[in-house]
């Protein structure tokens, strides 16, 4: 069991700084005439068509892969045998097992190209098959028939260092080795001896070699955002690149011809450091592909594109390599376009489009993005109004990154109710679906989308101190306060606008009538929640600590929950069992559901209504809902998928002991921050009294409404006077009567 465990780590860690993948998927062929493509196509009439190759065979993962060379693919394969290095042929895709020879208790934990079309691998020895203690650490040069050309034996440098292995390993012009374990970089002279070592302090995301050599590391910075740095032999600091170019997360790589190869924000772009802009290549959902898989991308020789890509949420993994090739317009079946129009292109929307598009033969769904990362939000937000005011709306909207509320939407005219089309449907019924997610975007008796996946969101606190209540009102949490003990906080990270803002917004339909277009600020209501929120500090203070939660120093958590195994993390946090109550409101439940995956509406100016239908409802089908569920990616809207989703979480998972018999193991191991102090805990499977807490928090919730943003920045403008004690409680509540009363009657 340790063994099994310890390589799964290492693969883990691989996996999350180079490659990664497991499992098999359909081979497929299809591409579009799309963007910039189409553009450059001119008279020829050329564009790029996309083959999927899925990699490993049946019950067969892959720990890692790369593009090797200008015609081969190199994986690590694993599953039903022993692991075993692999070659694939891109054009025949016909693989062949490379005859690498390791020792006993010997493993491969990385594997790169070295740039003149051989491998490097880092190989971990241990010191018996419990895999306990590392015994040497090596890496080799390999050709692409596998052949060992050199060993280097690096165990001096790096066996001092506890559990150390190696995620990445370059090398320069010179032979010198770079060697990176995710968060250090170690310069290695030819014969292994340690010639710098440097550190960015943050996880290094992307590890690569430049056009000219150079080495590369990208990495999200907290301070200074997202930057590119060069790694240079001899200095104790890495070096930010020289260049007017903006860079931002994604995935990063060196080019054939440029300095850069990458992918940001779903596009693929190109660039030397010394260019002003970047080229854009492609948008890769327009070819079915998710871009937060991607793991590698490399220009061929005869003007094809390979990707390699890895599916991390499906529950059996999945990786392939795509390969574009430029083909004439006319040998493409054409489908019909629907557009999806977005602030941000989410995983989640990128991993829902790629597969829709894969599985439809009549319509392709292709982003368009507003703006760029140049544009603020203002800029953004009149590019959407633009197309809003013109009736030139997008057939698909997105409703979780969109600048417009869904009453703004509705009120304009924008949006479709979908219950025609759920009514009409003959496989999906609505009695199939969790009612109260259903409900979340539904106003008046109609249903304007429905969100595949969710969580929910609400305080969270210690049953021994709050109690067992489903609902609570404001006079019951001041009355909390005032029995508490002195020095007693109620709730962290959260000022006075904060809590009026969340109270406000919960109770909307309690002060503004949006049939008749009155409001009702002067009731005791909203003199309570203002006298209420001004019992908070002026700014957010310091989050509360671990201990603050268990000893009751600290009452309240504000938080969400997308699996029942984040439940149980809560659990773990109070030192107890918890109560997810939500916020307090009068006379309806506090708790609130939020989109964890693609929430869309219909667009009414869509002359593809039907188009747009088949994409939504192909998000709620069993066949997706059951089965593209991973342990943190929301709750799934369909019942019976969360039924089954519930049943996983209550089975133990379990591993093997060295004498043979078995163990249970950990479902997830969840690490974080907690007012500065790090923690980590392993959840095993959850009791039938967790889940059941989970279910019945998800049958409660109400509807994701909002108070119109304009109302609340006049109640805060407002507040700031009785924060202040420059009004009283009276004076704003009249004022903001009248001043909100104002503004709806200019906007009915």
């Amino acid at each position: 069991m340790k063994k099994r465990i310890g390589l799964c780590t290492a693969l883990a860690f691989v996996i999350a700084l180079t490659f990664c993948g497991c499992g098999k998927q359909k081979e497929e062929a299809r591409g579009e005439a799309v963007g910039k493509e189409e553009e450059d196509a001119g008279e020829d009439g050329y564009v790029y068509v996309a083959q999927y190759h899925p990699l490993g065979g049946a019950g067969e993962q892959i720990g890692m892969a790369v593009i090797g060379g200008d015609r081969d693919v190199f994986y690590l394969e694993y599953g039903n045998s022993q692991p075993k290095l692999v070659s694939m042929d891109m054009d025949s895709q016909e693989s062949v097992d490379l005859p690498v020879e390791l020792g006993e208790f010997q493993y491969i934990t990385s594997l790169n190209s070295d740039g003149e079309g051989n491998l490097l691998v880092s190989v971990t020895g241990y010191t018996d098959e419990t895999a306990a203690q590392i015994k040497e650490i090596l890496i080799k040069t390999l050709d692409a028939d596998g052949k060992e050309l050199a060993s280097l034996d690096v165990s001096e440098a790096f066996l001092q260092s506890p559990g150390f292995y190696i995620a990445n390993v370059l090398t320069d012009g010179d032979g010198n080795y770079y060697v990176c374990d995710g968060r250090e970089i170690y310069i290695l002279k030819p014969d292994g001896s340690v010639y710098s070592q440097m550190s960015p302090g943050e996880y290094i995301n992307c590890f690569f070699r430049m056009k000219d050599g150079k080495i590369g590391a990208a990495y999200f910075d907290d301070a200074r955002g997202f930057i590119v740095n060069e790694v240079i032999p001899g200095e104790k600091e890495l070096k930010q690149v020289n260049s007017s170019i903006s860079f931002d997360y994604g995935t990063y790589q060196g080019g054939t011809d440029t300095d850069l190869l990458y992918t940001e924000n779903g596009v693929l772009l190109s660039c030397n450091l010394s260019d002003e802009k970047p080229e854009e290549i492609l948008r890769w959902t327009d070819y079915d592909v998710n871009s937060t898989n991607l793991t590698s991308v490399a220009f061929l020789p005869d003007g094809r594109i390979a990707a390699l890509t890895a599916d991390f949420m499906s529950p059996e993994g999945g990786m392939e390599l795509v390969v574009l090739t430029k083909k004439p317009k006319s040998e493409v079946p054409e489908k019909i376009i629907l557009t999806y129009g977005t602030y941000y292109p989410s995983f989640f929307a990128e991993r829902d489009i790629t597969a829709f598009n894969r599985q439809s033969q009549k319509y392709h769904i292709m982003i368009k993005e507003y703006g760029d990362a140049s544009m603020d939000y203002r800029e953004k937000s009149d590019l959407y109004l633009k197309d809003l005011e013109s009736g030139q709306f997008p057939d698909i909207i997105d409703l979780s990154y969109c600048p417009m509320s869904l009453e703004t939407l509705i009120s304009a005219g924008a949006i479709e109710d979908l219950n025609p089309y759920l009514e009409a449907d003959e496989i999906i019924n609505r009695e199939d679906y969790v009612e109260s997610v259903l409900r979340a975007y539904e106003r008046e008796g109609k249903l304007y989308a429905i969100m595949p996946y969710y969580g929910v969101e609400a305080l969270i606190g210690k049953v021994s101190e709050i109690g067992d209540a489903k609902t609570w009102t404001v006079e019951d949490v001041m009355e909390l306060m005032a029995s508490a003990d002195s020095g007693v906080e109620l709730l962290s990270g959260m000022d006075k606008s904060d809590i009026l803002w969340t109270i406000c917004t919960m109770n909307q339909d309690l002060f503004v009538n949006k049939e008749t277009g009155a409001c009702s600020f002067t009731g005791e209501e909203f003199k309570k929640i203002l006298t209420f929120a001004n019992g908070f500090a002026d700014e957010a203070g310091d989050e509360a600590t671990l201990d603050d939660l268990r000893s009751g120093r600290t009452l309240l958590y504000n938080g969400h929950v997308t699996s029942v195994s984040q439940y149980q993390m809560y659990e773990f946090m109070f030192g107890g069992p918890v109560n997810l109550i939500g916020y307090p409101t009068f006379g309806k439940g506090g708790v609130t559901l939020f989109s964890n995956g693609t929430t869309a509406a219909m667009s009414s100016s869509s002359e593809n209504k039907e188009g747009v239908w088949e994409f939504i409802r192909f998000n709620v089908t069993k066949e997706r809902q059951e089965n593209i569920g991973s342990p943190n990616g929301g709750f799934p809207v369909l019942k019976s998928a969360l039924e089954k989703q519930f049943e996983k979480d209550m089975e133990p998972e379990y591993g093997k002991e060295e004498n043979g018999g078995q163990t249970e193991i950990p479902k997830m191991t969840w690490a974080g921050n907690m007012g500065g102090e790090e923690y980590s805990v392993e959840v095993y499977a959850a009791t039938k009294e967790q889940v059941d807490r989970v279910r019945e928090v998800i049958m409660s919730t109400q509807g994701t409404e909002r108070m119109d943003e304009e109302v609340m920045h006049i109640i805060l403008e407002e507040a700031n006077g009785y924060f202040s004690g420059q009004k009283s409680v009276e004076e704003v509540a009249s004022v903001v009567q009248n001043r909100v009363q104002l503004y709806l009657n200019e906007t009915q």
